[in-house]
């Protein structure tokens, strides 16, 4: 018949009414209305009810951030430029290390040249002695083995020489492609992706007694395919509300950050 004791006010309000008038906090100290009504963060609020696709009413808050259009704007443009200088380091870096391997490879390792010159030199020496005996043959002997051991070794350092060569050619083609100010660009705004129109919004179901519970919240915005994305889920909307109520920031990575979020940096490519 008539709507029950317990019941009888929650009758009397709207859904949205309903949950205005519920507590943000246990104590019974704040309203949902007070809390939410007038925040830093807000250019606007916005307060809807409808049925979702279970049958049960839902009510929305809607906070649209003030600064919510390209909020990441800073951040790619910051990251380009320590991109582009980057680029521009390892190119030079690249070329660098390709002039000195071919400088090397130009002298030709004179320190093991002037080793073999003078081995060479000593064995000649030797052979021009008017007596050469057993201990004259072994210092040949032991001059040629190094001679071969020098020769084997600085064969090494060209061959390896000419291998660093060709991947120094390589690190700087690399280098150049990645020193595209359009390559570059495209992996700024891939980091740091552009967003408007970003807005918290929490939810709350409220039943037939005139219960609400609150069930939902996050940080959405559209990208620029104008598709609405989820930023960031509240697991604990409940925690989240409170934080949210109390927060001074006005701007929406301050606000994040002051509410303890790191993740959601995280996910805007940080």
């Amino acid at each position: 018949m008539a709507c029950s004791t317990i019941a009888l006010s929650a009758c009397s309000k709207s859904p949205v009414g309903i949950v205005k008038d519920s507590y943000i906090d246990s104590a019974r100290t704040t309203t949902v209305a007070n809390g939410l009504g007038k925040r830093p963060l807000c250019k606007s609020t916005h307060w809807d009810s409808f049925k979702d696709d279970k049958g049960r009413t839902v009510v929305q808050y809607k906070c649209t951030i003030i600064d919510g259009n390209d909020f990441l704007k800073d951040r790619r443009e910051d990251y380009l430029e320590r991109a582009t200088k980057d680029a521009e380091t390892a190119v030079t870096s690249a070329v660098r290390s390709r002039d000195s391997i071919a400088k090397s490879i130009e002298e030709d390792y004179p320190d093991s040249r002037r080793n073999l010159e003078r081995l060479q030199r000593g064995i000649e020496r030797i052979q021009a002695l008017p007596k050469q005996g057993s201990t004259e043959k072994d210092q040949i002997n032991s001059r040629v083995f190094q001679i071969q051991e020098l020769e084997r070794v600085l064969g090494e350092r060209r061959r390896d020489a000419q291998r660093e060569l060709s991947s120094s050619e390589g690190a700087i083609v690399t280098a150049q492609k990645r020193n595209n100010p359009e390559t570059l660009k495209k992996e700024a705004f891939a980091r740091h992706p552009v967003y408007k129109d970003a807005a918290e919004i929490f939810q709350w179901i409220v039943n037939s007694e005139g219960r609400a519970v609150l069930n939902y919240g996050e940080i959405q915005a559209v990208d620029v395919n104008g598709q609405q994305q989820t930023l960031m889920k509240y697991n604990q909307p409940g925690s989240m509300i409170n934080l949210a109520a109390q927060a001074p920031e006005s701007k929406i990575l301050d606000y994040m950050r002051g509410i303890g979020l790191a993740s959601f940096t995280g996910t805007l490519g940080r």
